[in-house]
């Protein structure tokens, strides 16, 4: 295997059975010695090769923000410097908690991205990943959306006209099972079994017997589609040949290089025989991989 180096971004990936894992990294031409309008240009490398090797993953710990490429000395949000932490849409609260999304009220940051992103059909679905977990997506399949969860099996449930309405049942929801994703339990095994179906069909007729308020008028019942279960749930399974040894968490350094077999791919966790590393946590860093 080649070095590979750059500044990392998220996995990227293609099929659910197997899933297919693709190391994402950027480099930037010095040119600007401002580093105001970094320009970037990206590679891509499959990562299933390195499943079973020794790899070393060492840094500079130089971080260059994943949307305007200057460099920054802390990461915020994974990956960004704090201006576009502080300003950009995508990294408002809403996007974290979208049942507070303040676009009615003329005050997001970037109305344009606001309609975009936020104003077409949402997904809500349930999950299993360390349990069972309720979640939104825009993703087209959603399944993308599962496997960067680390989920096992994912069942879509509902679908509205935005965000915010999804943002609002998914916070209805998550008063009665979580909507967050133990990590510790993801990585060390494959879930509990879990009836997505009978679980869906419960919350479903319990949601029908409740009114929501839509967000754009206090007067007007929020207004959802129940999807159709009969095709049962979808099965994703990940390139992993034994789970670690050890339940955790790596931290890549400059002093601190990580050196150690490599045994599988969970969500964007690579998992070693001594703990797991979240790539997309590092993301913007610059990291080399070599064997």
């Amino acid at each position: 295997m080649p070095t590979i180096q750059g500044y990392v971004r998220k996995m990227s990936h293609k099929g659910i059975s197997p899933v297919s894992y693709f190391w994402e990294t950027a480099n930037y031409n010095e040119v600007d010695k401002k580093d105001l309008t970094a320009k970037a240009s990206t590679s891509t490398s499959s990562v299933e090769a390195w499943i079973g090797k020794k790899i070393t993953l060492s840094t500079n710990d130089i971080i260059r923000c994943l949307h305007c490429g200057k460099k920054t000395k802390k990461s915020f949000s994974q990956g960004y410097c704090f201006t576009c932490f502080t300003t950009l849409a995508e990294n408002d609260l809403c996007i974290l908690r979208p049942e507070t999304c303040h676009f009615h009220k003329g005050t997001c940051r970037e109305p344009e991205w606001g309609k975009t992103n936020c104003f077409k059909k949402h997904t809500v679905y349930f999950a299993n990943s360390s349990g069972l977990k309720v979640g939104i997506t825009k993703e087209n399949p959603v399944s993308n959306r599962w496997v960067d969860q680390g989920a096992t099996y994912g069942l879509p449930i509902l679908e509205v006209e935005s965000r915010r309405d999804a943002g609002i049942l998914e916070h209805f929801l998550s008063q009665y099972l979580p909507d967050k994703t133990t990590w510790q339990k993801m990585v060390a095994g494959d879930p509990p079994d879990i009836d997505l179906v009978r679980e869906a069909n419960k919350f479903l007729n319990h949601l029908e017997k409740n009114e929501f308020n839509s967000p754009m008028d206090s007067k007007t019942k929020l207004v959802w589609k129940r999807l159709d279960l009969s095709g049962g749930v979808t099965t994703i399974n990940y390139p992993i040949e034994t789970y670690p040894e050890k339940i955790k968490s790596l931290k890549l350094t400059k002093e601190t290089p990580i050196t150690d077999t490599l045994v599988g791919i969970k969500g964007q966790y690579l998992l070693f025989r001594s703990g797991v590393i979240n790539i997309r946590s590092l993301s913007g860093l610059w990291i080399e991989v070599s064997t």
